[in-house]
Order: structure tokens, then sequence, then C-alpha cells
């Protein structure tokens, strides 16, 4: 089946849906836990511009996905408003503003008590929420999980607004899975996460990513549960524990349930999409060994992207924009597959322009 996607001028990055985190550019700003305490100490008022600071290795490496560093953080205050917190404005002058004065653009020289990117839009869209999610950008794996919002996340996290378990259950799942890995894979076995390609470009089973939807409210809540459990007791981070679910020598009770659950997600989102008739279909979650699982998981994931494909299209036509001057370019009929399994990205696919909703 030919793919063919429109653009449109409505897409999920006009309301704010996804965000690369702070670029520091300063390790200057950054403190170690004793150094924030002693800050703390010699003026409790230090904490109000102290912010936790978590990148894409604690995501991905940590059993529990905490931060073990803190970031000092002065948004985007002018100089003298900076002024008012002396201890830390001190440490920033010292460590930062010498790299800055050599920075080749002028408004980092000029802005130097600022992060390189201040993000604004980031932590505006965050303001109003007690949790979002986040993944690696560069990741072995495809992983989601939800982050506290009272904390700067660096460039190395894709960062999400969303707070429902429903939007978990879709980005985690494998279809969303092979749409990304189609889209923003390298030729490298890890994962290079483009939200511009394989996000905005998404379409979720309604319109709207934040809507709830019972049953993947149900079984996201109940993986990324079992998820967390599993993690703080094997102390294990998200990278391991997926090697784990994706090795089929592994036969652990634990991750045997894990990959139930998952299975068992993927099922429900299908339905979501009203894609009942591909339940029977979901491959086993794990690496495929033979020539027959190989093939069995490569038509399930073509099968998905065409119908993903399609709904774009549906999609971009109904919002009337057919006829307008849009450009609708073809993809590949089939993506070529790498010796992983994985979808790889062809330049057909590179040129997809499939901003739609």
């Amino acid at each position: 089946m030919a793919r063919t996607c429109c653009s449109s001028t409505v897409s999920v990055a006009d309301s704010g849906s996804s965000f690369v985190g702070s670029y520091v550019l300063g390790m200057g700003f950054v403190l170690a836990p004793e150094e924030r305490e002693a800050l703390v100490t010699k003026n409790r008022r230090n904490a109000e511009r102290i912010f936790p600071y978590l990148g894409g290795e604690e995501v991905n490496t940590s059993p529990t996905q905490s931060f073990d560093r803190y970031v000092i953080n002065f948004g985007e205050m002018s100089l003298e408003k900076a002024e008012e917190w002396p201890d830390l404005l001190s440490i920033v002058r010292e460590k930062v503003k010498p790299e800055r004065d050599q920075n080749n653009r002028e408004i980092r020289k000029k802005y130097w008590w600022r992060f390189g990117e201040t993000t604004p839009a980031l932590y505006a869209a965050l303001a109003d929420r007690k949790r979002c999610l986040v993944t690696g950008i560069v990741t072995k794996h495809l992983m989601f999980s939800f982050q506290p919002t009272g904390r700067v996340f660096s460039h190395k996290l894709f960062v999400f607004p969303f707070e429902t378990n429903s939007t978990f259950a879709v980005l985690q799942s494998r279809l969303h899975g092979a749409w990304t890995w189609l889209l923003s894979s390298t030729m490298k076995t890890d994962l290079n996460y483009s939200a511009s390609d394989c996000f905005e470009t998404f379409p979720f089973p309604q319109s709207d990513p934040r809507t709830k939807i019972s049953a993947l409210e149900d079984i996201g809540h109940r993986l990324y549960d079992a998820r967390t459990a599993y993690m703080a007791e094997t102390q294990q981070g998200l990278t391991q524990t997926y090697n784990k679910l994706k090795d089929p020598d592994c036969q652990d009770p634990d991750i045997l349930h894990l990959r139930e659950l998952h299975l068992e997600m993927d099922r429900a989102v299908l339905t979501a999409y009203g894609w009942a008739d591909l339940a029977d279909k979901v491959p086993p979650f794990t690496t495929p060994q033979t020539q027959a699982d190989k093939v069995a998981l490569a038509a399930f994931e073509d099968v998905v992207i065409d119908r993903l494909f399609a709904l774009n299209a549906e999609r971009a036509s109904a919002e009337g924009l057919a006829g307008k001057g849009t450009t609708a370019p073809r993809a590949p009929s089939a993506p070529r597959k790498a010796s992983s399994g994985k979808p790889t990205k062809s330049r057909a696919s590179n040129q997809l322009d499939l901003k739609v909703k």
C-alpha cells in the first residue's frame, strides 16, 4: 500500500505538546547536593533559584529515575533581578561568564547568567501540571516515563506536558514504536528520538492526545506501576529492564508479567484506534529470533504504519486542507528493515511533511 500523508496547518505542535529540555550551557550552573545544602544553609532564600536537574542518563539508568544534581536557574530574569541572589550570581559569574565571554553568539555573551536556551514555553506549559512525560533523545529502547514538573529538564530529554495514563499507553505502545523507528531512527542501533519527525506527525486515537480513554487509563496505570515496582525492587533502570523484556532467554516471572502487560496494552491501543482486528496479530514482546518471527513482526508493523498514514491523510482531508496548495509527498510502500528487524528511514520518508493533529 502506498502511503500518502498530507500536511496540515493544525498539529500537536501548535498546542505546545513537545519540547526539548533546557540547554544550560555552562557546568558552573550545576551543583552537587552538598553544594546546594551549603548554599541553602547560608541563606534559605537561595533555595528559590536552585532546582533539581534531570537528564537523559538519569531517566534511563536510575532505578528510581530520580535526579542527583541541582542547577541554578534565573530563568529570563534581568541581571538586576538576579542580583537579589548574590551567592548564586557570584558562582555563575565566576564559573560561567568566562566561557560565555568566548561564545560566538552575542546573546549568550550578553545574558551570561541565563541558560543558553531558557525554553520559557516548556515551563509555561508545565506550570499548571503536576507531572509530565519524558523520553531520552538518545536511547536504546523507546521508553516514556512520568516526572514531577518542579525541576529543570536537560536538553538530553524531550518533555511532553501530558499527565494521563492514556497518553503514556499510546506513546509506549508498539504502534508509536513502529512509527518512531521508521521516521526517527538512525543507521546505528540506538534511537535518536525526534519529536518533529515522529511525535508531531503521529496521529493519536483521538485528535487531542490529552483525551482520556478508560481502557488505556487502566492498562497504562497497571503497566506503569508494575514497571516502577520492578525497577525499584531489582535496582535496575529502564534500559536494563527493557534489555530483559526484549531478551527471549529471560524467563524471570516478573519480566514475563511485564511482557504480558505490554501485550495487553498494545491490544488496548489497537482497539482504541478501532483496529481490534489486529489484536490477535500482536507479536511477542521480545526481539525476534527466527526468520518467521521477523517476518511476522515486519508484517504487523507495516499494517500499523499503513493505517497510521491513512489516518493522517483522513484527518488532514477532514480539516478541509485539500485543494489549498498543500503538497502530499509519498512515503515508501513498505519501510526497509534493518538486520535487527526494526524499520529504518528511507530517503523518501525523510521528505515527509506530516504535521497533522
